[in-house]
Formats: structure tokens, sequence, C-alpha cells
């Protein structure tokens, strides 16, 4: 099942356009166009970024928690390192 945390997160540019990516996430078709920012249980809780359709497909088969929404690639790895970027101001974990 694909599960959103209770507060997805996106980049600055794309704020206004989160709403449209949530709604699209609910919706059971559609969704170009919309990266999901996820932790995946196969690399021990890195991040991973993966196109919506993929992140469906992968949800049938075990739950996913998306945790950022992103509408390109390039968008979704900035918004990555947004995240880390926080987690290492915060002492989450220490970058070696």
């Amino acid at each position: 099942m694909l599960k959103l945390a209770k507060k997805i997160q996106s980049i600055p540019d794309e704020s206004q356009e989160l709403g449209a990516m949530i709604r699209a996430v609910r919706k059971s078709r559609g969704g170009d166009g919309v990266y999901c920012v996820m932790r995946s249980e196969a690399t021990q809780g890195l991040m991973e970024i993966t196109p919506l359709i993929y992140a469906r497909m992968e949800a049938k088969q075990h739950d996913i928690e998306v945790i950022g929404l992103a509408r390109s690639k390039a968008h979704a790895m900035e918004l990555v390192r947004l995240m880390v970027d926080e987690m290492a101001r915060n002492g989450e974990f220490s970058a070696q």
C-alpha cells in the first residue's frame, strides 16, 4: 500500500503544486511527472527516488511511505539534498 507521511515535503519552488501532487498519489491512475521520495527498506532506510507509477507497482508487494514529492527527477534530487542537510543540522546522523 502506498501511504503518505504526515508531513509531505517538496522544494520551495513547488510548494503551490504540492496539493495537486498529493491528489495524484491518492488517485489510482495518473500522476505522470510526479516523483516520490521514500525511505527504502531494501537500502536499510536510505532515501529513494521513484516515479509515481513505479512506486504504485512496488506498493502492491509491500507498504511504502512517501515522505516527499517532486515534479521532476532533478527537483526530487534537490529535495533529498535539502532533507539530508536538515537531518545533518538536527544531528540525526553524522556524515563521514
